[in-house]
């Protein structure tokens, strides 16, 4: 047995009280000590079994012991031990506490002489008192794992830790938890079965019904702490199908920090929310579909296109201006709608060297990046008059809706009613903006982020235009006939497919341009340019037919004169047609005398000379803003035919030029307005 001697200092260190108060009390109490001679001259040593006992706590019992950096208990021998795993934090918070008193009955053991029992029933009694040192008392407080029982320890449980530490270490003194009773009662399925519905039933009623069908049923509370155990997947199945419950099950997500730009580009379609005036059918409003293209590394909107309905023209159309712009990206990721999954997407994407992969059915999380950035349509939306979103006012939805059905059905102009190339340009000018924004994942805007890696080095794969047209170009297989080829009810004929009749050609056509298509040979051979309906020639030649027309009208000259002679027995001068120099008799007939009565003769003289004057041909404009322009310009005019003079004079009085005059006073200014002000999306 050791027998430690301590310096006043060290006395009064541990007790936390000066030297001179030790010194003090020493001399007041009589303490043993010893004369020691050093470099500091005379000190005296006490020795530790001739200490007062609370002295002797306070130098034995250091029972500060630095838990492992891991959290974790050291490995011990034993059986019938908890894992590591399974022990929460309190339980190794209450197993090191008592480790700490096991280490001080060790110490008073082996420093102050004291038995096993003696050293345990003197710790628990100086606990039970409140005399115990601080650190004691807090080990205690945490050991006793009862917060309710006052935090003191008995003599007989801290001497049953001392035997557990001493054989099995830290780890034999982790509490005990009660494990929750995870065994399934009988009555679960039949309960289960009223409950797991896709009517989504409460507890109440649920257990309402299951009462029903069994004897002896078991309380409503029993129920909800049954469903408390489960898992949300094994509670909510039934209640939620395959495709919602995913909702609730752990998810990944996809890194895209590692690609550049034009690695992935994804895509997808998005019915518009807000009604716009059909392009095609006059007086008709529908919502656009619109397909928008995304680069995955800087969420930057790279192509987009706008059609009736989503389908392989509008995709092809998206991906003809994303690679126009932004070169040709390596991988197409995309949903399985009809508009991806075709031939004619697959063969233009094969050509160019893309690779299309197609997400698993409802899955849209997996394309999340262009699901959200479909808000820029949203927003673009919600900033028109004739938005119809789901959030939309029911009371302000039906009063734009019968404004315009009116102003539609009366052939006016409404600021509601936006037209086809105004919607454009706006569209246009959301995806700039939306480019321009700080994204919230990059923490830069798309722009940015695509500047930065041109700036870096790298460089897109671009295609010149032309070799983008042909690429782009969809084919379809047909079989040509006697010189021709049908493509979407029209037909296309060249002589050069006279020599392939009946061969299998494949057709390649424009989504923009109608009139001719280009045919090519199984192997991608080019064998001609097809015009559409070049298979058609004139019944008769022009000048054949023009020398009949000629002849026809001299015949019936001549015999409008005879009528006229005997009609009035007055010979005709001259006969003026319409947009035509005026005839005379002598030139259609042959050289003939004929006299004209003299008013007569005046007024036909008046109309010869306003047919002879050489009138310019009048180019006239074929759409409404042409008009619309035509007008501004000759109004005012004085040097207009007597035509032009009446048109400029009717022009006010149609439907379309109200419609015109109120769009360009309602609608223009705000437009403008909104461009000065900055407005962003």
């Amino acid at each position: 047995m050791t027998n430690r001697t301590f310096t006043a200092r060290e006395i009064a260190e541990a007790i936390g009280v000066s030297p001179q108060a030790i010194k003090k009390r020493a001399n007041r109490e009589g303490w043993a000590f010893e004369e020691a001679t050093g470099r500091g001259g005379k000190r005296r040593l006490y020795r530790l079994t001739d200490l007062p006992r609370e002295v002797v706590m306070r130098l034995t019992l250091d029972t500060s012991a630095p838990a492992p950096a891991d959290g974790t208990l050291p490995a011990t021998k034993g059986a019938n031990l908890p894992a590591a795993e399974e022990v929460s934090q309190r339980q190794l918070r209450v197993a090191w506490a008592r480790a700490g008193l096991c280490r001080a009955v060790n110490r008073l053991v082996a420093e102050a002489g004291f038995s096993v029992s003696a050293a345990c029933r003197h710790i628990a009694d100086d606990v039970r008192a409140g005399i115990a040192p601080e650190n004691v008392m807090r080990l205690a407080s945490e050991a006793n794992d009862r917060p309710r029982a006052g935090g003191g320890v008995s003599p007989r449980g801290l001497l049953g830790w001392h035997k557990q530490f001493r054989l099995q270490g830290e780890r034999a003194l982790i509490p005990g938890r009660r494990r929750k009773d995870l065994s399934v009662p009988s009555w679960a399925g039949a309960f289960l079965r009223h409950y797991q519905l896709p009517t989504k039933p409460s507890v109440a009623d649920a257990y309402r019904a299951f009462k029903r069908d069994v004897k002896h049923p078991p309380s409503i509370h029993q129920v909800r702490r049954f469903l408390a155990k489960l898992s949300p997947e094994a509670r909510e199945r039934g209640r939620m199908g395959p495709r919602e419950i995913r909702n609730i099950l752990p998810y990944r997500d996809r890194a895209f920090k590692h690609l550049v730009p034009n690695d992935i580009w994804t895509a997808d379609g998005h019915t518009f929310d807000a009604e716009i005036a059909h392009p095609m059918f006059e007086g008709k409003l529908f919502r656009p579909e619109i397909t928008t293209f995304m680069d995955l590394r800087t969420r930057r909107i790279v192509g987009w296109s706008v059609d009736l309905a989503e389908s392989a023209i509008a995709v092809l159309d998206g991906l003809r201006d994303g690679i126009g712009r932004c070169g040709i990206p390596a991988m197409l990721y995309v949903d399985n709608g009809s508009g991806y999954a075709n031939e004619t997407v697959r063969d233009v994407v094969d050509r160019i060297g893309i690779t299309m992969t197609h997400s698993l059915p409802y899955r849209s999380q997996s394309r999340g990046a262009i699901e959200r950035a479909q808000q820029v349509w949203t927003r673009l939306a919600k900033r028109l008059p004739s938005y119809i979103g789901a959030d939309m006012d029911k009371e302000a939805g039906t009063r734009v809706h019968k404004i315009t059905r009116k102003a539609l059905k009366e052939g006016v102009a409404h600021r509601a009613i936006i037209g086809w190339d105004v919607f454009l340009e706006m569209a246009e000018q959301a995806v700039a903006e939306y480019n321009a924004l700080v994204h919230s994942t990059l923490k830069a805007s798309p722009d940015g982020v695509w500047a930065q890696f041109v700036a870096n080095g790298w460089s897109a794969e671009t295609v010149d235009a032309e070799m983008l047209d042909i690429l782009c170009r969809p084919q379809i297989e047909r079989k040509t006939n006697r010189g021709r080829v049908t493509l979407f009810n029209r037909i296309y004929a060249s002589d050069s497919l006279a020599h392939h009749h009946g061969d299998e050609v494949l057709v390649g056509y424009d989504l923009r341009d109608a009139s001719r298509v280009w045919v090519h040979d199984l192997s991608g051979q080019l064998i001609c340019v097809a015009e559409k309906d070049a298979h058609q020639t004139k019944y008769m030649p022009d000048d054949r037919m023009a020398e009949a027309q000629e002849r026809r009208t001299k015949a019936q000259l001549g015999r409008l004169g005879t009528k006229i002679e005997n009609t009035t027995g007055q010979r005709v001068v001259s006969i003026q047609l319409e947009h035509q120099p005026a005839r005379t008799i002598e030139g259609v007939l042959g050289p003939q005398v004929i006299e004209a009565a003299p008013v007569e003769a005046e007024r036909l003289e008046e109309a010869r000379a306003r047919m002879l004057a050489a009138e310019p041909e009048i180019e006239w404009a074929s759409d409404p803003m042409g008009r619309w322009k035509q007008y501004q310009e000759w109004s005012g005019r004085d040097d207009l035919t007597d035509e032009q003079r009446r048109w400029v004079a009717h022009y006010p009085t149609t439907a379309e030029f109200r419609r015109t005059a109120e769009f360009y006073a309602d609608f223009a200014p705000q437009k403008k307005t909104a461009q000065r002000c900055g407005n962003t999306v």
